[in-house]
């Protein structure tokens, strides 16, 4: 085993000689800079690391060899380097072919490339991606992606950062097992890449703990497709777990999953945002535990290798807490007041927004609203009308735009959930309006009722803080009640609490989200949630304690009689 020096002042001028002169279980130093148009075709079992920084092998014009900067045959680690520009005559030239062996990539960049990576069949051939980047790959045909294997056995993608494919995929895989974890994959304002994650073929699939954004200029409206190009591989299985998803797409089938086999996906644990309720997963499923996000979560973009630096490995930053959304209908800036009258709407939206009217004493008030709160995802949208005169009111709402695709799941609807007049709330059960119809409720006077009953909730949480402060919103009975940011020290000894008052009823279960995770290699530098207790009315939970390291929800269970 040698150690092979590369560039200015060592031992070997270029890569490709230093390859040449290479053996098994040589490590090539490549020194920090830019190598124009070094090409190699590696035969022995050796490692290439950048030294001082990232090492950046960049092409200029069509690569002689008609495949790749680097052509891998054999088991090799690729280790902080960059790859750009690589093109050949016929359109499909890449970073690195891949067409033997073993391949480790660790803290690199591909970028600008026709495809990032290209594999061809390779059957016992692994490909293992660590702490990389992958942009702007493809040449807008569709046919080249950031990332495309073949046929191999296994694909692992870890703590990486895939983004901004040129009209193809950010990852495409046909290797037997893919795995795909605590990632960034991502298209961006701007970006018009296909699907998030292509499995056209099947086989044992995981995709955990991700972030998922898909962009407005997407080619395709579903996130992780999975089988449609022939049978999928024997023993195929798809497993969708922990990861956040944030659609941008405006599409009816937008969708996280879109599963073409009759392999029964197991989605669960994700959150979403602008997603349709019935949309998470189309084909075989078994969708559970969906947290709906009221607003888009704002994602992590950052480009670790801007500064041509080898960065920290880095976990994927979620989103930061959620902002309050404005109200579709009627955008309030203030709490509604002691007399206003306040409507809480909410809707099952299928091929656009549900729509209505709302008129007091017979007479419309306003034109035509849009509800956009998930009915589903326990929300609702409040429509605050002010002005109205003491007494008792007839307040009826309308349903226009009705629609109906033939099943649950394609189904628009509008509900009223509740009314609440100079501060008394008068549950209506949730009315559900078919289109055209009417729900009229009596309001003020004798007609009101009592006050809703009241419980509180009330978190005692710390933090790890790290280039900010922890984020978290909470889940009662599975809906949002709010959300926090906390600044008390855990390795301090410090708890923070906080209380949610107003709720109508002891909940049954309690879950906190964490939202914002981020991890700069150490446990000095990362970002981490703690729930130290919780009690409900005063009363403390036994065991209700959790440490979230991950973007993950801790759910615990309420004894009402604690």
């Amino acid at each position: 085993m040698s150690t092979l020096n590369v560039g200015a002042g060592q031992q070997f001028k270029t890569l490709a000689s230093a390859v040449a002169a290479s053996h098994d279980g040589d490590v090539i130093a490549l020194q920090a800079g830019t190598y124009v148009n070094d090409f190699a075709a590696i035969n022995t079992k050796i490692t290439i690391e950048g030294v001082g920084g990232l090492a950046r092998l960049t092409a200029t014009g069509n690569i002689p060899n008609g495949k790749a900067i680097l052509v891998t045959n054999t088991d090799v680690t690729i280790k902080d380097i960059a790859f750009s520009g690589a093109a050949v005559a016929d359109g499909n030239g890449a970073g690195i072919r891949f067409q033997g062996g073993n391949l480790t990539i660790d803290d690199s960049l591909f970028e600008n490339n026709q495809n990032g990576i290209l594999a061809g069949t390779v059957p016992n051939g692994t490909i293992t991606i660590t702490d990389s980047e992958f942009n702007h790959n493809g040449v807008g045909d569709g046919r080249t992606h950031n990332l495309y294997v073949g046929e191999i056995a296994k694909l692992t993608i870890d703590n990486s950062y895939i983004h901004d494919a040129v009209v193809g995929h950010e990852i495409k895989s046909r290797a037997h097992e893919t795995v795909i974890t605590d990632s960034r994959i991502a298209e961006g304002a701007n970006g018009t890449g296909s699907y998030s994650i292509d499995v056209p073929n099947g086989g044992k699939v995981l995709i955990a703990n991700n972030v998922i954004e898909q962009g407005a200029h997407s080619q395709n409206p579903a996130m992780i497709h999975f089988g449609g190009e022939g049978g999928p591989y024997a023993g195929s299985s798809l497993s969708v777990t922990g990861n956040t998803a944030v659609n941008d797409l405006v599409s009816p089938s937008a969708s996280l999953v879109l599963n073409q086999t009759s392999v029964q996906a197991q989605v669960s644990g994700n959150h979403t945002y602008g997603l349709v309720s019935g949309n998470v997963a189309l084909g075989s499923a078994l969708v559970s535990a969906v947290t709906a996000l009221v607003a888009r979560p704002v994602s992590d973009l950052s480009h670790p290798y801007d500064t041509g630096a080898s960065p920290a490995p880095a976990k994927p930053a979620t989103p930061a807490t959620p902002a309050t959304p404005a109200t579709p209908s009627t955008p309030v800036s203030t709490p509604p007041a002691a007399g206003d009258l306040v409507l809480h709407v909410s809707e099952d939206a299928y091929l656009g927004h549900a729509q209505f009217t709302v008129s007091v004493d017979g007479k419309q008030v306003g034109g035509v609203r849009t509800a956009a709160a998930s009915h589903a995802a326990g929300q609702h949208d409040d429509v605050v009308l002010s002005g109205l005169a003491s007494g008792q009111h007839q307040v009826s709402v309308t349903f226009l735009n009705d629609a109906w695709g033939g099943s649950s799941a394609t189904d628009r609807n509008l509900y009223l959930d509740s009314i609440t007049y100079a501060g008394q709330e008068k549950a209506v059960g949730a009315a559900l309006l078919n289109s055209g119809a009417s729900k009229s409720v009596t309001v003020g006077g004798a007609a009101a009722t009592a006050p809703a009953a009241t419980h509180s909730l009330t978190l005692h949480l710390s933090e790890d803080a790290w280039q900010g402060d922890a984020q978290f919103l909470v889940i009662a009975d599975g809906k949002q009640i709010g959300t926090g940011t906390v600044t008390a020290s855990h390795a301090a000894g410090a708890v923070q609490d906080f209380t949610f008052n107003g709720l109508a009823s002891v909940p049954t279960t309690v879950g906190v989200a964490f939202l914002n995770d981020a991890w700069g290699g150490s446990a000095s530098t990362d970002r981490n949630l703690y729930v130290n207790g919780i009690s409900v009315d005063g009363h403390e939970q036994a065991g209700a304690t959790a440490t979230l390291v991950q973007p993950t929800t801790a759910t615990f269970h309420i004894d009402p009689w604690a």
